[in-house]
């Protein structure tokens, strides 16, 4: 595991004309502004159906195996949210290291915290797990760093997935 950022806003634009144009099929504006929308109304059906979506339509059967590829999945959707969050992963705070974090670059957005947790048995509970996932934000206080840099509202999302299907449980 390891942090990337980038350098400067000539990577930064190299990135988005580069690689984030050419995945537009997969991970169109129409989609992304849905879930943008989605977290920031805090409608967890809407959300879970998008990521459905995203899944049903992007990735083979084979694709998926762990936690670390779904993590990755959102973090391709996420990054397009870069215009007004800093987009952080897997990083310490509270007691412990949350999943995703988006940190508002502007007062008037709320931060984001994302737990995810993934199986491969068809038979469990995602609902269950959504909301263990929801439960550790909590728990372990992830909220910490972003309360300590101001950020009052959080909104704070637990999400499960097996193959192509995901639960998500909102705070």
């Amino acid at each position: 595991m390891c942090e990337l950022e980038l350098p400067n806003k000539e990577i930064l634009y190299a990135y988005k004309k580069e690689i984030l144009d050419k995945l537009s099929n997969v991970f169109p504006q129409n989609l992304t502004i849905p879930i943008q929308e989605a977290i920031y109304k805090k409608d967890a059906d809407k959300l879970k159906d998008l990521l459905c979506k995203v899944m049903i339509n992007s990735i083979s059967c084979f694709d998926y195996a762990d936690e670390a590829f779904y993590h990755g999945m959102l973090l391709g959707l996420l990054v397009t949210f870069d215009s007004g969050y800093i987009l952080t992963s897997n990083r310490e705070s509270g007691l412990g290291r949350f999943d995703i974090q988006l940190k508002p670059r502007t007062s008037g957005l709320p931060g984001v915290l994302m737990e995810l947790k993934a199986t491969k048995d068809q038979t469990e509970d995602l609902t269950s797990l959504a909301k263990i996932a929801l439960t550790q934000i909590n728990e372990k206080r992830y909220d910490s760093s972003l309360k300590a840099d101001g950020v009052a509202d959080i909104i704070k999302i637990g999400i499960a997935f097996c193959g192509k299907k995901a639960e998500v449980s909102l705070e």
